[in-house]
């Protein structure tokens, strides 16, 4: 049971970026050393000094779903999925450079992930394994690196009993457009709150906390994406209560009397709860929630219908989201 002792103290603290030593860096790839830390961000953390020229990103965020059965085939699947969405070699015109955010990564899956010459050529991944049994993982396009200040795993210390977490990246940039070339600092993250209706008190601790880190001193801008496990109206109502905006319900608002005829809950913007049909209605768990001077725009969903090839496995019990992020100066 949930330890709401732990969790009402928890909630009366932000938590903070740790000391600069313990900040992450990407890793890359080559042919003669294989996979191995990228050039380290942390004189970027520490100084600012190396500030890349801003250049228009996107976001797709998806929960591949650790538990179903076939799960390194189900991830390849996805894997192959997301390359036939964002390859520059398969999609004409090119697509835009796409940060992926991942939730419950199984720890066997980083084998299928760094194999993936899709992955090795264009991406490089904030980490390439994980201690935990499943866990979130983002991976940033090759062409946006220089833009990444630092990246940051942050524990819900106090606050979870899944031992969940939120990945942060910052990316630090300037504007040439402008007189000055103004610098902004950018904070992303990707996070899987807590599950299940027990997880309520902890999903609002959680987002707080993350909401605190967004929106701290020297960022100007930021958003949050990943499973929600936005169960209730009551979790409907906590990106609001931390001032952070629903970037679909921005887009796509619909009465509640309204219901969608599609089977897969397109017009509700539902992301789970038909892959396959469960014992809990379908809802919209994942979000992306944005706050400052970033938007997501055009979001839409992916993975709908999706099976791993010549089966009748569903790739996840998820739909991802897929959206152009866009600077509101």
């Amino acid at each position: 049971m949930w330890a709401l002792n732990q969790l009402k103290t928890a909630a009366t603290s932000i938590s903070r970026f740790a000391a600069p030593d313990s900040l992450r860096t990407l890793y890359s790839y080559n042919v003669q050393n294989g996979w191995v830390p990228s050039k380290s961000p942390l004189q970027t953390a520490a100084s600012g000094s190396n500030t890349a020229t801003y250049q228009p990103f996107a976001l797709l965020t998806w929960n591949v779903d650790f538990v179903r059965p076939l799960i390194h085939e189900r991830f390849q699947a996805a894997l192959s999925h997301l390359e036939e969405l964002l390859s520059p070699q398969k999609v004409t015109p090119a697509p835009q450079p796409t940060i992926i955010f991942m939730q419950e990564v199984h720890s066997s899956c980083f084998e299928v992930l760094l194999a993936s010459d899709f992955i090795r050529e264009f991406y490089e991944p904030t980490n390439i394994s994980s201690l935990q049994k499943y866990s979130t993982l983002t991976l940033v396009p090759k062409s946006l690196v220089s833009q990444v200040a630092c990246v940051q795993r942050t524990p819900f210390t106090g606050a979870t009993v899944m031992d969940r977490d939120c990945l942060y990246v910052d990316l630090h940039v300037r504007l040439p457009a402008t007189p000055e070339q103004k610098a902004l600092r950018l904070r992303i993250a990707n996070t899987h709150l807590e599950s299940l209706g027990f997880g309520l008190e902890a999903r609002s601790t959680q987002l707080q906390r993350i909401s605190g880190l967004l929106t701290e001193t020297g960022i100007d801008g930021g958003f949050v994406a990943g499973d929600m496990n936005a169960i209730s109206e009551a979790d409907n109502a906590l990106p609001e209560q931390y001032g952070l905006t629903d970037a679909w319900k921005e887009e796509h608002f619909t009465p509640t009397d309204i219901v969608d005829s599609s089977g897969t809950g397109e017009i509700e913007g539902h992301t789970w709860g038909y892959q396959p049909p469960a014992q809990f209605p379908p809802d919209r768990l994942d979000k992306i929630l944005v706050v400052g001077k970033l938007a997501a725009v055009d979001v839409q969903r992916v993975g709908v219908g999706l099976k791993v090839k010549d089966t009748d496995t569903w790739v996840s019990d998820h739909y991802g989201l897929l959206a152009k992020i866009v600077l509101r100066m």
